[in-house]
């Protein structure tokens, strides 16, 4: 358990409104050659995309690379690779055993541009878990390694193929997961208390996040851009997994819909906004708004819900619970 002193805290209120629907776009992902399921994961600035596919060998395979299907994979380890994002100077974050691991035993890798890989490591040890966010000034990532002495998950920050520090979460709680971070450094991410919270963390200030409803079972916050939105899943209590894009100036939440589908999980979201979706049905690029988002695509709609504002919390001892929330 970790806790920090004289931190503030803030919480999203729950009271929301939900706003006119207007168009968003949705773009098939293109299936990789030779493949039983793509999925994608990373879209950086100039809309490449990473992920991973299954071959018709029963390999997963990390792949990046255009829109058009142009794809470029590798694999790192055994038991399978994951690209879980891609930033815009071409450094790739991701894991390796994606299909036989669990956080404790899938090992985190960094790629360079020039197809150089490097395992990342923690006092020259390698690092297990997975890295999930990349920024584009300086290739710092997020991610979560497994704690063997605590045998919990652990948010983290690395840079050049090494951990570099704990996102430490100022609350008791049992496991944390480091997820994005943007080229400020700010990051965000989820902890467990229970249930499952979403969080943004800027120096020593952390938001708590929660998608305003009344049968949410859980948030995450899975990235963050360079224009202040952020990426988000939600799971209900019949078990289904939704996901939306918030504007953490104006608290908005906008829901990320796919007619069909059950399990809707966004990963990561550009500069303009553009997000990779992976769901039961298939993965896409999504966008709220058609410039945003390369050409092509369906049309789907896009409620917006706008939470209370943000409540601030101040902690001068470790937090044993959440404030409570006001609805």
């Amino acid at each position: 358990m970790r806790a920090l002193k004289n931190m503030l805290l803030g919480c999203l209120g729950v009271a929301a409104a939900l706003a006119p629907a207007r168009a968003a776009v949705l773009i098939p992902i293109v299936l990789a050659p030779n493949s039983t399921a793509t999925v994608v994961f990373g879209i950086n600035d100039n809309n490449t995309i990473a992920g991973g596919y299954v071959g018709t060998d029963g390999l997963e395979r990390a792949f990046f690379g255009s829109l058009d299907g142009t794809y470029t994979s590798f694999s790192v380890g055994t038991g399978g690779s994951e690209a879980r994002a891609i930033n815009d100077n071409g450094y790739i974050v991701g894991f390796s055993n994606s299909q036989h691991g669990t956080t404790a035993t899938q090992p985190i890798f960094e790629r360079r541009p020039s197809g150089k890989v490097l395992n990342v490591t923690v006092n020259g040890q390698q690092l297990f878990g997975r890295a999930q966010g990349i920024n584009n000034s300086e290739n710092r990532f997020a991610g979560t390694y497994w704690d063997f002495g605590s045998h919990e998950s652990v948010a983290f920050a690395g840079h050049h193929g090494r951990y570099r520090r704990d996102i430490r979460i100022p609350l008791v709680h049992q496991a944390s997961d480091g997820e994005g971070i943007d080229s400020t450094n700010v990051t965000v991410g989820d902890f467990f208390q229970p249930p499952t919270h979403g969080f943004i963390k800027s120096g020593n200030t952390l938001t708590v996040v929660d998608y305003p409803g009344s049968n949410v079972d859980g948030t995450s916050l899975k990235a963050i851009n360079d224009n202040g939105q952020a990426v988000g899943q939600w799971s209900d209590t019949d078990g289904n997994t939704h996901s939306f894009v918030l504007d953490i100036a104006s608290n908005a939440f906008t829901d990320i819909n796919v007619s069909g589908a059950t399990r809707i999980e966004a990963w990561n979201i550009n500069a303009a906004g553009a997000v990779a979706v992976n769901t039961d049905v298939g993965s896409f690029i999504w966008c709220a708004r058609k410039r945003a988002c390369p050409a092509g695509g369906a049309t789907v709609a896009v409620p917006v819900h706008r939470a209370g504002r943000f409540p601030h919390y101040s902690c001068k001892s470790p937090c044993t619970s959440l404030p409570a929330r006001r609805d």
